[in-house]
């Protein structure tokens, strides 16, 4: 994907978009928020006054959880807007987080974290997957010694095995969202667009998302020259073993002592 000059990155488009929560509301429900994050805190044995980085947080559907449990969690995001939401549902449940503006190639923090989490696919946003690494090598720097990054990932091999092109779904509104699917087998990138059909028939275009999907082998590649160390994957937030039929990939490493 190249951009013009004066072009954003999709991923700037897309989260600043008022569609995204609503296409995907189902999967962004208080519910499984909660329960992903006792997925987290039991996954990585978070304890009270652990600091956790939570790499790409959005408005903070992880933070806020966790943070009820009583984990120091900091939020760091591209989007300035979600950061705002983040604090503002914070306050409103009664729990404090520390968020943080930036790029997650440029973490500001040295041997600061109890733990990393990075959820919901936010991984693999950028074009070159030298850029993807610098992620992890950002993530190596952050974490202490001995500590673990959970990564929560769409599994490739899964879409490959149940790739359908076109795709849709009601709101609950009235408003009908078409995805549109292209999957790029010679980059591995998952490229989808939307078309939005009004209540009143009106259509629109709408771009969505370009990812690159990795295969388990590349993560696990991709960490250790990070410097971060392979433990363990699973298939979902129920702890199912990771397989080619599990619509999740999520992993655990550790950075050595």
């Amino acid at each position: 994907m190249t951009m013009s000059r004066n072009q954003q990155p999709w991923y700037v488009d897309f989260f600043g978009s008022e569609d995204y929560r609503s296409i995907y509301e189902s999967r962004l429900s208080d519910d499984a928020s909660t329960h992903e994050a006792e997925f987290i805190q039991h996954v990585l044995d978070l304890k009270r006054g652990n600091k956790v980085l939570d790499l790409v947080c959005g408005h903070g559907r992880h933070a806020i959880p966790l943070a009820k449990n009583g984990i120091n969690v900091t939020g760091l995001d591209l989007n300035a807007e979600y950061l705002d939401q983040a604090q503002r549902s914070a306050k409103a449940a009664g729990v404090s987080i520390e968020t943080v503006h930036s790029d997650m190639r440029q973490i500001p923090y040295t041997n600061e974290f109890d733990a990393v989490i990075n959820m919901f696919t936010a991984f693999g946003y950028f074009d070159a997957d030298l850029e993807n690494a610098e992620v992890l090598r950002s993530v190596a720097t952050a974490l202490k010694p001995g500590h673990p990054l959970l990564m929560d990932l769409l599994n490739r091999e899964w879409v490959v095995s149940n790739y359908i092109q076109n795709e849709w779904h009601d709101d609950g509104t009235g408003t009908l969202y078409i995805e549109h699917r292209e999957l790029d087998l010679t980059s591995s990138r998952n490229r989808v667009s939307f078309t939005v059909v009004e209540p009143d028939g009106t259509r629109r275009d709408m771009k969505g998302h370009d990812i690159r999907l990795y295969t388990l082998k590349e993560i696990i590649d991709m960490l250790r020259e990070a410097g971060l160390e392979y433990e363990k994957v699973y298939g979902g937030y129920n702890e199912e073993p990771y397989s080619i039929n599990t619509r999740r990939m999520i992993l655990v490493a550790r950075k050595p002592h």
